[in-house]
Protein backbone atom coordinates (compact mmCIF):
# COMPACT_ATOMS: atom_id res chain seq x y z
CA UNK A 1 0.00 0.00 0.00
CA UNK A 2 2.80 2.44 0.87
CA UNK A 3 4.42 2.17 -2.54
CA UNK A 4 1.09 2.52 -4.34
CA UNK A 5 0.24 5.68 -2.41
CA UNK A 6 3.74 7.15 -2.80
CA UNK A 7 3.84 6.45 -6.54
CA UNK A 8 0.32 7.81 -6.99
CA UNK A 9 1.35 10.98 -5.17
CA UNK A 10 4.41 11.38 -7.40
CA UNK A 11 2.28 10.99 -10.54
CA UNK A 12 -0.16 13.56 -9.15
CA UNK A 13 2.68 15.99 -8.46
CA UNK A 14 4.01 15.49 -11.99
CA UNK A 15 0.57 16.11 -13.51
CA UNK A 16 0.04 19.19 -11.31
CA UNK A 17 3.41 20.62 -12.38
CA UNK A 18 2.62 19.90 -16.01
CA UNK A 19 -0.79 21.56 -15.73
CA UNK A 20 0.83 24.62 -14.12
CA UNK A 21 3.29 24.87 -16.98
CA UNK A 22 0.42 24.67 -19.47
CA UNK A 23 -1.41 27.52 -17.71
CA UNK A 24 -4.12 25.50 -15.97
CA UNK A 25 -5.75 27.92 -13.53
CA UNK A 26 -7.79 25.51 -11.41
CA UNK A 27 -4.78 23.92 -9.72
CA UNK A 28 -6.34 24.12 -6.23
CA UNK A 29 -9.26 21.99 -7.38
CA UNK A 30 -6.89 19.43 -8.88
CA UNK A 31 -4.80 19.42 -5.70
CA UNK A 32 -7.88 18.92 -3.52
CA UNK A 33 -9.05 16.06 -5.73
CA UNK A 34 -5.62 14.42 -5.49
CA UNK A 35 -5.52 14.71 -1.71
CA UNK A 36 -9.02 13.27 -1.49
CA UNK A 37 -8.03 10.30 -3.66
CA UNK A 38 -4.92 9.70 -1.56
CA UNK A 39 -7.00 9.82 1.63
CA UNK A 40 -9.48 7.33 0.19
CA UNK A 41 -6.64 4.98 -0.70
CA UNK A 42 -5.56 4.66 2.95
CA UNK A 43 -9.02 4.42 4.55
CA UNK A 44 -8.99 0.61 4.45
CA UNK A 45 -5.69 0.55 6.35
CA UNK A 46 -7.08 2.92 8.95
CA UNK A 47 -10.12 0.67 9.35
CA UNK A 48 -7.86 -2.30 10.07
CA UNK A 49 -5.99 -0.31 12.71
CA UNK A 50 -9.25 0.66 14.39
CA UNK A 51 -10.47 -2.96 14.33
CA UNK A 52 -7.23 -4.09 15.99
CA UNK A 53 -7.51 -1.42 18.70
CA UNK A 54 -11.11 -2.45 19.37
CA UNK A 55 -10.03 -6.11 19.59
CA UNK A 56 -7.41 -5.26 22.22
CA UNK A 57 -9.96 -3.15 24.10
CA UNK A 58 -12.47 -6.00 24.07
CA UNK A 59 -9.89 -8.26 25.69
CA UNK A 60 -9.11 -5.63 28.31
CA UNK A 61 -12.77 -5.08 29.13
CA UNK A 62 -12.92 -1.46 27.98
CA UNK A 63 -14.60 -2.00 24.61
CA UNK A 64 -17.25 0.69 25.04
CA UNK A 65 -14.69 3.39 25.88
CA UNK A 66 -12.44 2.24 23.06
CA UNK A 67 -15.33 2.48 20.58
CA UNK A 68 -15.94 6.04 21.70
CA UNK A 69 -12.24 6.89 21.40
CA UNK A 70 -12.04 5.38 17.90
CA UNK A 71 -15.12 7.35 16.86
CA UNK A 72 -13.64 10.57 18.24
CA UNK A 73 -10.37 10.01 16.38
CA UNK A 74 -12.25 9.16 13.18
CA UNK A 75 -14.50 12.20 13.43
CA UNK A 76 -11.48 14.40 14.13
CA UNK A 77 -9.63 13.13 11.07
CA UNK A 78 -12.61 13.34 8.72
CA UNK A 79 -13.74 16.81 9.78
CA UNK A 80 -10.14 18.05 9.83
CA UNK A 81 -9.57 16.68 6.35
CA UNK A 82 -12.73 18.31 4.98
CA UNK A 83 -11.89 21.58 6.72
CA UNK A 84 -8.39 21.60 5.22
CA UNK A 85 -9.77 20.97 1.73
CA UNK A 86 -12.30 23.79 2.11
CA UNK A 87 -9.55 26.15 3.26
CA UNK A 88 -7.28 25.09 0.39
CA UNK A 89 -10.07 25.99 -2.02
CA UNK A 90 -10.30 29.45 -0.46
CA UNK A 91 -13.53 28.80 1.44
CA UNK A 92 -12.43 29.99 4.88
CA UNK A 93 -16.00 30.38 6.17
CA UNK A 94 -16.96 26.84 5.20
CA UNK A 95 -13.69 25.56 6.64
CA UNK A 96 -14.42 27.26 9.96
CA UNK A 97 -17.98 25.94 9.97
CA UNK A 98 -16.84 22.38 9.29
CA UNK A 99 -14.34 22.64 12.15
CA UNK A 100 -17.04 23.88 14.54
CA UNK A 101 -19.47 21.14 13.51
CA UNK A 102 -16.70 18.55 14.01
CA UNK A 103 -16.07 19.80 17.54
CA UNK A 104 -19.79 19.70 18.33
CA UNK A 105 -20.00 16.13 16.97
CA UNK A 106 -17.07 15.08 19.17
CA UNK A 107 -18.78 16.69 22.19
CA UNK A 108 -21.98 14.77 21.37
CA UNK A 109 -19.97 11.53 21.28
CA UNK A 110 -18.29 12.05 24.65
CA UNK A 111 -21.17 13.75 26.49
CA UNK A 112 -22.70 10.51 27.86
CA UNK A 113 -19.37 9.66 29.51
CA UNK A 114 -18.98 13.20 30.82
CA UNK A 115 -22.51 13.02 32.25
CA UNK A 116 -21.68 9.69 33.95
CA UNK A 117 -18.53 11.15 35.50
CA UNK A 118 -20.44 14.16 36.85
CA UNK A 119 -23.19 11.92 38.28
CA UNK A 120 -20.58 9.70 39.97
CA UNK A 121 -18.85 12.74 41.46
CA UNK A 122 -22.17 14.10 42.78
CA UNK A 123 -23.00 10.69 44.32
CA UNK A 124 -19.60 10.61 46.02
CA UNK A 125 -20.14 14.06 47.49
CA UNK A 126 -23.48 13.06 49.05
Amino acid sequence: MIWRVALSALVMVFVAALLSELGYHAKRIFTSLCVTLLFISVIDGMGEIFKTVLGFAEGAGVAELAKCAVKVVGVGYVFGFVSDIAEELGEKGISTGVGMVGRVEIFVLVFPYFKEIINTAVDLLK
